[in-house]
């Protein structure tokens, strides 16, 4: 059985996950990490934000950091670092490459580029 991916959340997506929800902070990240948002003092259903992750997460976040400009942290959810770290992860917790290619929505080559790059130090090491 593997133990399910869990998401590296820096900064204020740690604290959005902690008082909101691990998957509001994950939404973020994946549709703006290293971008800004705008928070709104009062979101409404038309606000970017509100698109992005609802209107209630929306309002809970204003509440939680305020309003203004965010600039949102990509942890290892966004752009290819992101992917490359989330295709490692999984890797070590022995999903096949077809299994992260589908998680990570990157085609199977990408997979085992990125695999190949690295060190399987799963195995230990021979005695000669």
């Amino acid at each position: 059985m593997h133990e399910a991916f869990k998401p590296y959340l820096p900064g204020v997506l740690a604290q959005i996950a902690e008082e909101i929800g691990v998957d509001v902070a994950v939404r973020l990240a994946e549709t703006r990490g290293g971008r800004e948002v705008y928070i709104p003092h009062s979101p409404d259903e038309n606000s970017k934000l509100a698109q992005l992750v609802g209107l209630k997460a929306a309002r809970e976040i204003s509440d939680l950091l305020g309003h203004g400009h965010l600039r949102v942290p990509c942890g290892n959810i966004g752009g290819a670092s992101g992917r490359r770290t989330r295709i490692e992860e999984l890797w070590r917790l022995g999903l096949s490459q077809s299994q992260i290619a589908a998680e990570v929505d990157v085609h199977t080559r990408t997979v085992e580029r990125v695999i190949s790059s690295l060190k399987d130090d799963r195995q230990g090491e021979l005695p000669f």
